[in-house]
């Protein structure tokens, strides 16, 4: 199922030739393939052309997401971010969450999915497939009312839904 592959876009990717690489996308797209724009924010950051590629995905770089508990400026930019995400339609993701504060603050700000050491370490590919049986099965057995990753939603071993606090 093509749906189930993301395919990550730098900002100065998407820049280089874009008429060449909106048709590309495009075709993409008609595949069902998922776009995402990687690091948001911290290359060529144009509003516009999150209008005009036909992305999905919304990835709000770590450097904004390490310093959401101890800058104002940082909060700031996470909350604008994620907002403009929802105003636009785009799934968002916030790279580089390593500790439960930045999750907490992450979750009240409504980003959908989270990426970083507070879920998992990088692992080889062969220890990809158990994880993700690993994950099935704890959702199995915590029942419905737990938020997990398997929502039915394609995700990466270390992409998770940011699970409120409890």
């Amino acid at each position: 199922d093509p749906g189930c592959l993301v395919l990550e876009l730098t900002e100065s990717v998407l820049m280089s030739d874009k008429e060449m690489i909106i048709s590309r996308l495009r075709a993409l797209k008609v595949l069902g393939v998922r776009l995402a724009v990687d690091d948001f924010g911290t290359g060529y950051s144009s509003l516009g052309y999150l209008r005009q590629f036909p992305v999905d995905i919304l990835k709000i770089d770590k450097s904004f997401v390490a310093e959401i508990g101890a800058s104002k400026q940082s909060g700031a930019l996470v909350h604008t971010l994620a907002r403009l995400g929802k105003v636009l339609g785009l799934k968002t993701v916030a790279e580089g969450i390593e500790t439960n504060v930045q999750r907490i603050r992450l979750r009240n700000e409504r980003i959908d999915s989270g990426q970083g050491y507070l879920f998992s370490r990088p692992v080889v590919a062969e220890e990809i497939t158990g994880m993700l049986h690993d994950q099935v099965r704890s959702a199995e057995s915590d029942g419905p009312e737990t938020e997990h990753a398997t929502s039915g939603e394609p995700t990466a071993v270390s992409q998770h839904q940011i699970p409120s606090a409890t």
